[in-house]
């Protein structure tokens, strides 16, 4: 039986749960996979990733701070990573030996939305306007928002990325919340403001008692990220990005073994030994 050799590259990557879900998922697909985790200091990257497909690898995952310059040892990329600019997906093509990135984490996202509400003709705040924010940013037409509203501590960067992402959205606008006074229906946090202390936002946002709150970061535990602690005077209506995490890595899954995993994989079964 195959054996495909696959791994999640990171500086640091002691904390991934990658291994454990990937694992996870071969388990109940019933097939073999040998996944690990690689710890690539950034002037290591193109040689590591050269010589793990030269070596019989399949595919790995990329996590910070990668997601950029992983590109340099594609071949090609994908349309949306083309859009983006990063990957966290690398597959090698063994009969062309051509390593074509991809990125997996908006419709990981898009996909645990997708579960859990409707988001039709709905006005989406995103917090943040890095590298996790771009990434997202695409995908979320798919769930037919009417408006995608960006804000930022340093604001300057808002209309940068507004210009960058307008013309591949045609059933949403995406602005800046500045020229944006309507109600807010979800808010994305795409930062990591917060994990040095309480989480706080320098502006009064427009939310209700119905507004979603949706947390790219997670826990390892049922308590709340500090994005979350802040969420929960507005609403009781917060999620953090565990279902993300599980999602982004199925769809990689899919794109190395051709095979939709089981993604129904709760907390305590990752994080309990």
């Amino acid at each position: 039986m195959k054996v495909y050799k696959l791994g999640v590259i990171g500086d640091p990557i002691e904390h991934s749960l990658s291994p454990k879900i990937h694992n996870f998922f071969a388990k109940r697909a019933n097939i073999n996979i040998d996944y690990n985790a690689y710890h690539v200091l950034p002037q290591d990257l193109n040689s590591f990733i050269k010589d793990f497909f030269k070596s019989g690898g399949d595919g790995l995952n990329v996590t910070l701070p990668h997601k950029v310059s992983c590109l340099n040892s594609a071949v090609s990329t994908s349309s949306l990573v083309t859009i983006i600019g990063a990957a966290n997906t690398l597959e090698y093509i063994k009969s062309s030996k051509k390593i074509i990135a991809e990125s997996t984490d908006g419709r990981g996202l898009v996909d645990d939305l997708l579960e859990k509400f409707n988001l039709r003709s709905a006005n989406i705040l995103i917090l943040g306007a890095g590298g996790a924010a771009l990434s997202i940013i695409p995908d979320l037409e798919r769930l037919l928002p009417a408006n995608i509203v960006l804000d930022n501590r340093s604001k300057e960067k808002i209309q940068p990325i507004i210009e960058r992402f307008s013309p591949f959205l045609h059933n949403t606008k995406i602005v800046n919340i500045d020229n944006f006074s309507d109600a807010i229906d979800l808010v994305i946090n795409a930062t990591s403001a917060g994990f040095s202390g309480p989480f706080q936002w320098g502006r009064e946002l427009n939310l209700n008692k119905t507004t979603i709150f949706y947390d790219l970061s997670y826990t390892n535990s049922k308590e709340k990220t500090p994005f979350l602690e802040w969420a929960s005077q507005y609403s009781d209506n917060y999620h953090d990005g565990f279902g993300m995490l599980i999602n982004q890595a199925a769809l990689s899954f899919r794109l190395w073994t051709g095979i939709k995993p089981d993604t129904k994989i709760l907390k305590y079964e990752l994080f309990n030994d």
